[in-house]
């Protein structure tokens, strides 16, 4: 019988080089692989159906999904494993498997079935903390670990240096208007030359779309909104289409575009429903991708690299938050950038998506 105080030390190790499997993709799977994708390069992702969160970080070079059923060999040469599907069943062949080979494993709704527990994780660049109480009370590790991501951030913030707010703006764009059912002339217009002051941050909405992706068409939409001092709202729009192209390479246009239109350093809130171009900033995927010169690993190099390179050149004079939207729910920006990006990819002005050579 377990002890009821049982205690389980915590170990740091190094996972960087180790293979880790999961084995399924439902909502405590994706939990799971959320917190192991910046801690391992090798992380393995088995099921049949995978969402665009996932698929995202597959692009990414994050993690390697296996899109179909679990088979014995695919546990060879784990470090350990994550049984998370929903047929207990498969879960419980898992398990054994596991015990034969050796190998450590949790499954996830099966306490008994646990050689180890996942903590709840709460870490910035140079620190980790993992909280757990052994699958006894999962609110209690979530408030802990809430209370210990919140002393990073203030850690973080009194360790920054001041920094100035952005300075003057003047024309946010000098290409020809290209909105829809709007007038070029109508007040609030980017066709006015903006030389106030900066009355607060230039926003630029992104999306992407792609018709048959990677082989059909495709097209981007951008929205770029400032207000000046005066409190008035100038907006721009862009759009193309292309005639052969992937989403990811849409998205990636659509944030280029937008900061490619601004003429001086501006602080920017950019919106996209994109996680492959959110978290590719936010977590510091770029850098990691940069480090090994451009490769996911060893053998497969990283996608669309001459747009990121591009994207990086365009970023580099400003300050900007990447902010991540759920696309298709509501949002008022988003919704009219994917109507742009749509409208782009099915209209007839397409263009090629010319490949830059590096």
């Amino acid at each position: 019988m377990e002890k009821k105080n049982k205690k389980y030390f915590p170990i740091f190790v190094d996972l960087m080089d180790r293979k880790i499997v999961v084995v399924g993709a439902g909502t405590i799977a994706k939990r799971r692989i959320r917190a192991l994708v910046d801690f391992t390069e090798h992380l393995y992702v088995i099921a049949p159906e995978v969402n665009p969160e996932l698929r995202d970080l597959d692009a990414a070079g994050r993690l390697t999904i296996i899109r179909r059923k679990y088979e014995k060999g695919d546990i060879c040469g784990a470090s350990f494993v994550i049984a998370a599907t929903n047929d207990n069943r498969l879960n419980q062949e898992i398990y054994a498997g596991c015990k034969e080979a050796g190998i450590p494993v949790n499954v996830c709704n099966d306490k008994t079935r646990c050689d180890f527990y996942f903590p709840v994780l709460a870490y910035d660049d140079t620190i980790v903390a993992g909280v757990s109480s052994a699958g006894h009370d999962a609110a209690g590790s979530k408030r802990v670990a809430n209370q210990i991501r919140e002393m990073l951030r203030e850690t973080e913030k009194t360790a920054e240096p001041v920094q100035q707010a952005a300075g003057t703006v003047e024309a946010v764009t000098e290409r020809s208007c290209d909105t829809i059912g709007q007038d070029a002339d109508a007040p609030g217009s980017v066709e006015k030359v903006i030389t106030q002051k900066a009355a607060g941050k230039v926003r630029i909405f992104t999306d992407g779309a792609a018709r048959g992706n990677p082989d059909g068409p495709g097209g981007y939409g951008v929205i770029l909104q400032y207000t000046d001092a005066a409190g008035e709202l100038h907006e721009r729009q862009f759009s193309q289409g292309y005639v052969k192209t992937t989403n990811n390479r849409m998205e990636l246009m659509a944030a280029i575009v937008g900061l490619e239109a601004l003429k001086r350093p501006c602080e920017i809130e950019l919106y996209s429903d994109s996680q492959y171009l959110i978290k590719a900033f936010n977590e510091h995927w770029l850098d990691g991708w940069i480090k090994k010169n451009w490769m996911r690993n060893k053998t497969d190099p990283v996608k669309n690299v001459d747009l990121w390179k591009r994207l990086l050149a365009a970023a580099g004079p400003h300050r900007i938050t990447w902010n991540w939207v759920k696309g298709h729910d509501g949002h008022p920006e988003n919704e009219r950038c994917d109507q742009l990006a749509t409208g782009a990819a099915d209209g007839e002005d397409l263009i090629e998506d010319v490949v830059q050579a590096l």
